[in-house]
This record gives structure tokens, C-alpha cells and sequence, in this order.
């Protein structure tokens, strides 16, 4: 039974109350076991799997391994972030966006009439837990040699026929990144698929340098500050945020400029190769939200861009709704002290857009300016499940009236 009085969490970007989109993906009692653990930690990762900085310099990596000349072409979404659009841009290749359908993956027609003979890569992205092409056309772009990087940052976990997606490009990657299912804070894995880049890929990656040790212990250390306030807001968390974030104690992200290729740092590696075992009890867990709070955005006749199918499982950080008022909705939720993410404002992204092709766009330029995303996180409490069914319930009153 939930108790009348509830305490929610704050959005650590803050450090104030509420319960926010950001670290969600991990709970500090993970964090202190590995450290209590650290000397037991096995420190062997899977031999297709390589670890790196970031997800977006994981696909630069790639892209870069595969020699792409400026008039190669790269097809991507246009319902997509900065982080795409930075790496491919840094690899010296080009952008063709191409547009999305209502369940926000790829339009195959748009990406099979796409493709021409500078076309080299295409970046398959799943959106909130769904292939993102169907399996036809993925058969059709390897009968045309089109190199597959699948991006599986939003779906890490999800399943098709009882088949992890991540499992459908030539590679693929996910992050570890603050917003994703699973975080380490920052991070990027590459997974080797087809077997026959895997020596070359191996190769090139062992040329790269770690993080050094100094800024891999800060990462953790802000890891560990920003879960530590998750469970302990403060009254002052705005002025401890701007301390860390004005002392550059705590690190920021920046797709701009160039991107340096490294692997992650030691000590994050060895977080993740101890939290290898636990993965699959963090999928269930988000899969087990994602479809309580979907069958209540069901129940309040609200549009739900994915809705898990019986061949599938859905693992996703947050859930995509579609709404009329949104502008309502997000005073709404800052009122209730809940962080809803919208998608960006730009699709595609502003970012370097004079040095890329769009192809298509119009889907997802509407759909970007009408969709909202509500956490379903596995670190989720009951407490804070519950405030955010009361959300859906208002959004519902707002959108139906």
C-alpha cells in the first residue's frame, strides 16, 4: 500500500526534488558494491564487445575504420540527437536524413529510395525499443553492401522473436550515458556482429589511448554524487550544482568541435564488467514500468508511440506519448516536480545542417514537436511509479478537455 506522504527525488542536474530524467539508470547500492568488490571484479570483457569513451565516438571509430571519403554518404534519421549528427560529420563523410513513420522508426521507403552510389552506411537507429527498418529491408541494403551500424542507445535490452536488438547491423553500439536504461555516467559500447571487420576492427581499437586516471576517477566520483542526491535531495542543491558544474568538477558534454577516439577509463570498465550479471534484472525491471505505465496511457485513450507487440520486449528508458498541449503538459510536470523530456526541437538537428542532405523530414519535424517522454527507469520506487500515474492522469484530463 503507498503511504499518503510521499518523498520524490530530485532532478540531480539540480540537485533539488523531484524525480528526474538523469542517473536514473543506475542505484547507488550498485555503485557501492563495486566498490567495496573492486578487487574481485573480473576484468575480462566478451571478445566482440569493445568499450569506449562515448557512444558517439564509438560510431566515429567505425566510421573512420571504414575509410569514408567527403563524398560518402551516410543515410540516418532525421528524428535524431547532436551526438549522431557530430560523429559522422567528424569522419569527414556526408548526412542524408531521411524521414521517420508514427512509431518513430525508419521510413524504408525513404531509406531504400535514399541510396545511391555514394552511399556507404547506413546508421539503423531503434528508437524506444523497436527495430528501427523492418527485417526486409535489412535484407535488401545487405544484397547492396551498405555497411549496417545499429543504433541501439534507446533500446539496449529490447527483444524481436526472442532476439536482442543490437544483434541486426554488421555493428552496433549503446551508451552508458546519464539519460540511457543503463548508466555508467559516460560510455559506449561497440559490438561486433559480423565477424569479418571483427581482427581489423580489434586492431585499430587496441591503437587507441584510455582515459586517463585522473579524469576516469572524476566521472565516477560524479557518478556517485549525482546517485548520492538522488536518494538525498538538499534545500541548497542548486548552489551545490552550479559549484561542481562552475569548478569543472563534473564534466560536460560537447558535440561540437573535434571528437578525440578513446577507450573508457579503467575503473569504468571494471564497473561495467560488474554489472555484466545484473543487466538482465534491470531489463526486466524497466520492461515491467514500461508496460504498467502503458497499459494507464492506454486506459486514458492518450497516444502512445510504441506499444509493445507479443513478439517483442520493450525496453526502453522512457516512454514516447504524443500530446496536443504540450507546453501545459510541461508546466504541469515541473509543478508536480517531475522531469518529462521532450524529443529536440529540431529535427533534424540544427547542428552542422548546411553540411548535410535531407531527403525527408516531415514526420518527424511534426512528431518532434508534439512528443513528451515519461520515465520507466528500473530504479524507479513505488512511490515515484505512483506520482507519475497521477501525471498521466492529468495529462489525460488536459488532453481530453
Amino acid at each position: 500500500m503507498i503511504k499518503k506522504k510521499l518523498l520524490f527525488y530530485h532532478s540531480p542536474s539540480k540537485f533539488t526534488g523531484g524525480i528526474s530524467i538523469l542517473w536514473r539508470g543506475m542505484n547507488i547500492l550498485y555503485l557501492k558494491s563495486f566498490i567495496f568488490n573492486f578487487f574481485k571484479t573480473n576484468n575480462t570483457l566478451k571478445n566482440n564487445i569493445l568499450l569506449y569513451d562515448s557512444a558517439r565516438t564509438s560510431i566515429l571509430h567505425i566510421l573512420k575504420f571504414l575509410n569514408l571519403k567527403s563524398r560518402d554518404q551516410v543515410i540516418i534519421s532525421s528524428f535524431t540527437c547532436d551526438a549522431v549528427t557530430s560523429a559522422v560529420i567528424n569522419s569527414g563523410a556526408k548526412i542524408v536524413y531521411v524521414d521517420i513513420k508514427k512509431d518513430l522508426t525508419m521510413n524504408d521507403k525513404n531509406v531504400l529510395d535514399a541510396i545511391n552510389s555514394n552511399t556507404k552506411v547506413l546508421i539503423l537507429q531503434n528508437t524506444f525499443g523497436r527495430l528501427g527498418l523492418s527485417l526486409n529491408t535489412l535484407k535488401r541494403l545487405k544484397k547492396k553492401k551498405i555497411f549496417v551500424i545499429e543504433d541501439n542507445c534507446l533500446s539496449n535490452g529490447s527483444k524481436l522473436d526472442n532476439k536482442f536488438l543490437g544483434n541486426y547491423g554488421d555493428v552496433s553500439i549503446s551508451s552508458l550515458e546519464v539519460s540511457k536504461t543503463i548508466t555508467l555516467g559516460w560510455g559506449g559500447v561497440l559490438k561486433i556482429n559480423d565477424l569479418k571487420f571483427k581482427k581489423k576492427i580489434i586492431k585499430s581499437y587496441n591503437s587507441l589511448c584510455h582515459v586517463n586516471i585522473f579524469s576516469d576517477i572524476r566521472r565516477l566520483l560524479q557518478l556517485y554524487i549525482s546517485l548520492y542526491f538522488l536518494k538525498r535531495p538538499n534545500f541548497f542543491g542548486n548552489l551545490i550544482w552550479y559549484f561542481f558544474y562552475g569548478t569543472n568538477i563534473f564534466r560536460k558534454s560537447n558535440y561540437r568541435g573535434n571528437l578525440k577516439i578513446k577507450k573508457i577509463g579503467p575503473i569504468t570498465k571494471k564497473f561495467y564488467l560488474y554489472l555484466v550479471p545484473y543487466f538482465e534484472k534491470f531489463y526486466k525491471k524497466t520492461n515491467k514500468n514500461f508496460i504498467f505505465l502503458n497499459k494507464i496511457i492506454k486506459n486514458q485513450k492518450l497516444i502512445c508511440a510504441i506499444k509493445e507487440k507479443k513478439n517483442e520486449r520493450i525496453v526502453t528508458p522512457r516512454i514516447a506519448i504524443l500530446v496536443n498541449n504540450r507546453d501545459e503538459i510541461l508546466k504541469l510536470a515541473k509543478k508536480m516536480k517531475i522531469e518529462i523530456g521532450e524529443w529536440f526541437k529540431d529535427c533534424p538537428p540544427r547542428l552542422y545542417l548546411d553540411k548535410t542532405t535531407i531527403y525527408s523530414n516531415r514526420n518527424s519535424a511534426i512528431i518532434s514537436k508534439k512528443i513528451i517522454k515519461i520515465n520507466c527507469y528500473f530504479s524507479l520506487t513505488k512511490n515515484e511509479i505512483y506520482k507519475l500515474k497521477k501525471l498521466i492522469l492529468n495529462i489525460s484530463l488536459i488532453e481530453n478537455n
